[in-house]
């Protein structure tokens, strides 16, 4: 009961501050997704995601932040807890090509991620890169440290990945990403993640968002899967 009284606060204190932030950070696109399905009766269930997004673009340089956080029961019994978190910064030096820098960060209680840290350094290429459209790819090196069950290991790590979104027309967006980051020191070890979603504005403010996630593990935790799919309905608030 007590997490379910921190969530309640959380959205709401952010609710509250979003106006604020927007005023003094006019240059960003912000964005608050709630989502919440709840079923009482033959089956108790609950599932909660709650994520902010903030992206700007500033001549050659764009910068993308996100995080999140689902919670999910199944009679009164907790069944997900997770926290994800991303920033990346792009800068254009030539042409279309660029280079950038990747924070990712996961904590997982089911999954058994106590937590994941992963800093990427990246060169890429924007194939497509207008208002209505962007479609890159990049390249990156990093270092990955994280406790999967195994105890806390650090390792080099790469990374591929791939970015598609395009607006239809300014009430409906299509977005997609795909990435691909292997442990060096052993190549079979490696972690494949991949989103899509629509959005749908119903106001100037509030849009509909439908979302799908897979994230794979190919040498997860002991007795844990190495799939991980989610699909997720809710709403998001723009300022």
């Amino acid at each position: 009961m007590k997490k379910k009284y921190v969530i309640s606060a959380l959205v709401t204190s952010v609710v509250t501050m979003a106006p604020a932030i927007a005023e003094e950070e006019s240059q960003w696109e912000n964005s608050l997704d709630f989502g919440l399905s709840l079923s009482k009766g033959n089956t108790d269930n609950l599932f909660l995601r709650f994520g902010l997004q903030t992206e700007k673009k500033d001549g050659p340089d764009a910068y993308f932040g996100s995080a999140s956080y689902k919670y999910g029961e199944e009679e009164s019994s907790a069944t997900q807890d997770e926290i994800l978190g991303k920033a990346t910064w792009k800068h254009v030096y030539s042409g279309k090509n660029f280079i950038g820098l990747r924070v990712d960060a996961r904590r997982d209680t089911f999954a058994d991620i106590g937590y994941r840290l992963s800093v990427n350094a990246t060169s890429g290429y924007y194939w497509m890169n207008t208002e209505t459209t962007v479609f890159s790819t990049e390249l990156g090196l990093g270092i990955t440290t994280e406790d999967k069950g195994f105890g806390d290991t650090t390792h080099l790590n790469g990374l591929f990945d791939q970015h598609f979104e395009h607006k239809f027309n300014e009430s409906a967006k299509f977005y997609q990403d795909f990435t691909f980051s292997p442990r060096l020191d052993n190549l079979n070890d490696y972690r494949i993640e991949f989103e899509m979603g629509i959005e749908t504005k119903i106001t100037e403010t509030i849009a509909f968002k439908v979302s799908f996630e897979n994230r794979y593990e190919s040498n997860p935790a002991e007795g844990k899967e190495r799939n991980d799919l989610k699909l997720i309905t809710g709403l998001s608030y723009k300022f």
